[in-house]
């Protein structure tokens, strides 16, 4: 479901000087605008907050009494409740990044917002801090429900910890959504393509589950993708995993969130029905 851009944000005639102060105050109407359109939208809701709440639950109760012993002997409940905060975070940041902004391009309301006088820092400042917002409610329901249910505990001395990896994670996969949405050449395949690179890396990123320890090959093929050392984290807010996102994590997240600026940068378009290689020829052709 969608809606015109707000009307602020859509005057003519304004000097291209007075842009910057125009983007601050495109912000905050273009989040709440974002944040309308995601609480009208069905789909948005259960892959934001329905989907992590209901696998953590799902998963808990197929085997609620066991216990991880390649992790110390740590509970299901303990290990999947941080992984599931996780995997809100790939879906708030991520998928619905990659469905909002196709759909956006595709019903003309990106080329509307091209066209007025805010500068365009402003449209993807204010889906960062919608993103933001959501996923900070996101979190903190799946940690609610695993410490109300659960059984699981969360130190209060954590919390700053949790904060900061949940944020540079943020940054990361908001940042890949946008470079994976200026590859799509529709929003009809925006949430199967963004669901079809996100669950096998989560999978091999012990989202779901710890990597057996004769699957070494698999942990090195994690440790060059930037979801594992964010979920590893996330996990070590809870004390289930003893590497904290360090350098070596964000290291890898920032190459990854480098390269995905890099692709938005020279692929992104405002305008609806252009494929990334036609958007890519008319920029070379434009210099």
């Amino acid at each position: 479901m969608s809606a015109p851009a707000p009307d602020r944000i859509r005057r003519a005639g304004t000097p291209e000087e007075t842009k910057p102060r125009l983007g601050l105050a495109a912000v905050a109407p273009l989040t709440w605008y974002h944040l309308s359109l995601l609480a009208r939208s069905p789909i948005g809701t259960f892959i934001s907050l329905v989907i992590p709440v209901m696998l953590l639950v799902a998963l808990y109760l197929v085997t609620p009494e066991m216990t991880l012993q390649s992790l110390g002997g740590v509970s299901i409940g303990q290990f999947l409740t941080p992984s599931m905060a996780s995997f809100a975070v790939l879906n708030v940041a991520f998928v619905d990044v990659v469905i909002a902004v196709t759909l956006a391009r595709d019903e003309g309301i990106l080329r509307r917002l091209h066209s007025s006088p805010a500068p365009a820092w402003a449209y993807f400042v204010s889906r960062l801090l919608t993103a933001a917002a959501v996923a900070a409610v996101a979190v903190a329901i799946v940690c609610a429900v695993g410490i109300l249910f659960l059984h699981v505990h969360l130190a209060a001395s954590a919390l700053p910890r949790l904060a900061a990896t949940v944020a540079a994670g943020l940054v990361t996969f908001f940042a890949l959504g946008l470079g994976l949405a200026a590859l799509v050449p529709s929003a009809s395949g925006a949430l199967p393509i963004a669901y079809g690179v996100l669950l096998p890396v989560a999978f091999v990123s012990e989202v779901f589950f710890p990597a057996p320890a004769e699957a070494a090959w698999l942990r090195e093929l994690a440790n060059v993708l930037p979801v594992l050392p964010f979920v590893k984290g996330v996990q070590a807010a809870f004390g289930v995993s003893s590497e904290p996102l360090g350098a070596h994590g964000l290291l890898v997240m920032g190459c990854w969130t480098l390269g995905a600026l890099v692709v938005a940068v020279l692929l992104f378009s405002f305008e609806p029905g252009a494929g990334a290689r036609a958007r890519l020829l008319a920029r070379s052709r434009r210099r």
